[in-house]
């Protein structure tokens, strides 16, 4: 009897603990939802998706801001310096600086360049060895703390070649010989040389080459570089000709540059020549001005407007003038370039010849005692009236004779920009040195007839 209440009292013992422990179970059962991972992944993604318009927002709001002047110190401003008959670029990117060229002997260049170099110049560039490109450069030399120099290693017999080798040893700047695909590093900056691959064509076609981008906008400067270096460089796959927005020119603007493949090639939006206002060499050539304007070009020249100064922040750009005027049109009267037509054949009927060119001077800057020397080596008096003599290496200038008659045994002589009776009186009136600025240079002798009947080449 008692072995079975015990039994009774165990049972009931064992019934609730059973019951408690079902009790606990259910609870666990019942806090699984707040484990659930699918329910926590659905809360965090309307936080993801809010985010993408958070990142988006600042970027359009920096984007505004860059063309405000609260970040002038990320725009990018190149300078085409009015430097007359010549080539000078300041390229300004906030502390830093490079000269491209520094045009004739002068201090133009020098006082403009002081208001926006800060400190030092970190880089100087000549393309070539022309006084139009390195006589200024001579002044800066002197004047600057110049950390770099790049050139292309070609060389000139003018005195004022020697005097800038002169002042770049003096300097004790690191010196480089630019070849294409050499990069120029000056700070955050990187300009690919595209010209010369070597030391092979004239002075011009010598000429460095440089493209460089900024963000989105392109620019090439290309010194004197001609159609022969153009030629070159579009075949080129160690630095490709790039489409460019900003295109400085080649040569003046001479037609003996911006051939239409390579024009072709590059379609600036925005073309600038550096040119004297009134010349003599006729810059810019009206075939050069019909080649830019039939790609759809805005044509700007130092010689109407002053120093052109392009501003950009990497997407944009916008243009300062120095003189305001509107862009520069081709002559509606000049007919598309044409197949040059060859010259008469040669005249035997003479015996007057050029015997002469003296292509260095004494006068700095402009050598206006250069002169080329025609000599009647026959035994008959000849009348020059309608002669004409020219540069045929640039094109210009040339000069036609009135009526002069050149006696047995004598000579003439035509000055750069002198007048010596003794010697004629003739002179081409040019600002600026005619001989010695191709390789080679060539003068030719015309008779009346439009027939050659001289030609003397250096």
């Amino acid at each position: 009897m008692r072995l079975t209440r015990i039994l009774a009292i165990l049972l009931v013992v064992a019934t609730i603990v059973l019951s408690a422990c079902s009790s606990t179970a259910s609870p666990a059962t019942s806090q699984a939802p707040t484990q659930d991972e699918p329910t926590s992944e659905t809360t965090q993604t309307p936080s993801t998706t809010q985010t993408t318009p958070t990142t988006t927002e600042p970027a359009e709001a920096e984007s505004t801001t860059d063309t405000t002047p609260a970040t002038t110190t990320q725009e990018l401003k190149v300078y085409y310096i009015d430097v007359g008959q010549g080539d000078s670029i300041l390229v300004d990117y906030g502390q830093t600086e490079m000269l491209i060229d520094g045009g004739d002997r002068s201090p133009g260049v020098l006082s403009y360049i002081d208001t926006y170099v800060d400190g030092a110049l970190e880089v100087m560039v000549a393309t070539h060895p022309h006084a139009d490109h390195i006589g200024g450069l001579i002044a800066v030399l002197q004047q600057f703390e110049v950390k770099e120099i790049w050139h292309n290693g070609d060389s000139s017999p003018s005195n004022t070649y020697a005097e800038f080798m002169s002042a770049v040893q003096t300097e004790g700047a690191v010196v480089n010989v630019g070849k294409r695909g050499d990069r120029i590093v000056v700070g955050d900056l990187s300009f690919t040389v595209l010209s010369p691959a070597s030391l092979s064509g004239s002075t011009n076609n010598n000429s460095l080459v440089l493209a460089f981008s900024f963000g989105d906008i392109d620019f090439l400067f290309t010194g004197d570089a001609e159609r022969q270096a153009e030629a070159a460089m579009l075949i080129s796959s160690v630095a490709p000709v790039p489409d460019v927005e900003i295109l400085k020119v080649g040569h003046h603007g001479s037609n003996t540059a911006s051939s239409e493949d390579f024009i072709g090639a590059t379609k600036p939006e925005v073309a600038i020549y550096m040119a004297g206002a009134g010349n003599s060499y006729g810059h810019p050539h009206q075939e050069t001005l019909t080649t830019l304007d039939s790609i759809g070009a805005e044509i700007y020249g130092t010689d109407v407007h002053g120093t052109v100064v392009v501003t950009t922040d990497g997407e944009t750009y916008d243009l300062q003038l120095e003189r305001q005027a509107s862009p520069v049109k081709p002559d509606i009267a000049t007919p598309p370039p044409t197949t040059t037509i060859p010259l008469p054949a040669a005249s035997t009927a003479t015996n007057v010849k050029i015997t002469k060119i003296l292509y260095d001077g004494l006068v700095y800057r402009t050598e206006s005692d250069e002169y080329v020397e025609i000599t009647n080596l026959g035994s008959e008096p000849v009348d020059l009236k309608g002669w004409v003599i020219k540069d045929i290496s640039e094109g210009y200038p040339s000069l036609t004779f009135p009526s002069y008659v050149l006696q047995p045994s004598k000579t003439v002589r035509v000055y750069t920009n002198e007048i010596h009776p003794e010697y004629g009186g003739f002179s081409f009136r040019s600002g600026r040195a005619v001989w010695n600025n191709s390789s080679p240079d060539t003068a030719v002798l015309y008779n009346a007839q439009g027939q050659e009947v001289s030609r003397k080449s250096y």
